[in-house]
């Protein structure tokens, strides 16, 4: 019997009983989800690959506490987003950053005419991570835990070890690298077709 005829209730309980096939259908039905997520947190998608299979060892682990009142996908984000935190955490000091000059994140900040209509919204996923992928670790996660996963700035400080007004700072910075990243690296290729 493939991933389609069972649901998803099923494929929970048969996880809870320990049953390997479960966990490989549960696995494979949530890869591209856990994969979206991960990618996010991540450099690479060999680190994303890690911390999802590391995500979904958590989830067989603890399966037993998931409550089948709630979604399960609200319950998988948490743990892919709690996962990806503790890479980072255990990888922060191998990582190395691109240096970006700040009269340059100045520049960009200040170009601001508050009119999106300036920007081509039909850009692929590829191009946007690529993005993402350039700016320092700390700021894409804020950027992620703030804009994406809807969390605190005092939320994000006690994740990430750092003060609120540090999460704010690198929130702020973080939008004006896309920015400026934006306006380096893809507007011009916009421009270049017309």
């Amino acid at each position: 019997m493939g991933k389609a005829q069972y649901t998803e209730q099923e494929l929970i309980r048969g996880c809870r009983k320990g049953k390997r096939r479960y966990q490989e259908l549960l696995y494979s039905h949530f890869y591209g989800f856990g994969m979206s997520v991960c990618l996010r947190y991540t450099y690479s998608r060999n680190d994303a690959l890690e911390v999802l299979n590391d995500s979904f060892m958590k989830v067989f682990e603890h399966i037993q506490t998931f409550d089948e009142t709630r979604p399960f996908k609200s319950w998988f984000r948490r743990i892919l987003v709690n996962t990806a935190l503790d890479h980072y955490r255990s990888n922060r000091n191998y990582r190395l950053y691109l240096s970006f000059d700040e009269d340059q994140m100045e520049l960009a900040g200040k170009s601001d005419t508050g009119n999106p209509e300036g920007y081509d919204l039909n850009i692929s996923s590829d191009l946007i991570l690529g993005l993402f992928n350039q700016m320092p670790e700390q700021y894409r996660l804020t950027f992620n835990l703030y804009e994406v996963e809807g969390y605190t700035h005092d939320e994000i400080a006690g994740m990430l070890g750092i003060s609120p007004g540090t999460s704010r700072s690198n929130l702020s910075r973080a939008k004006k690298m896309i920015k400026m990243l934006y306006q380096e690296r893809i507007e011009p290729n916009c421009n270049e077709a017309i």
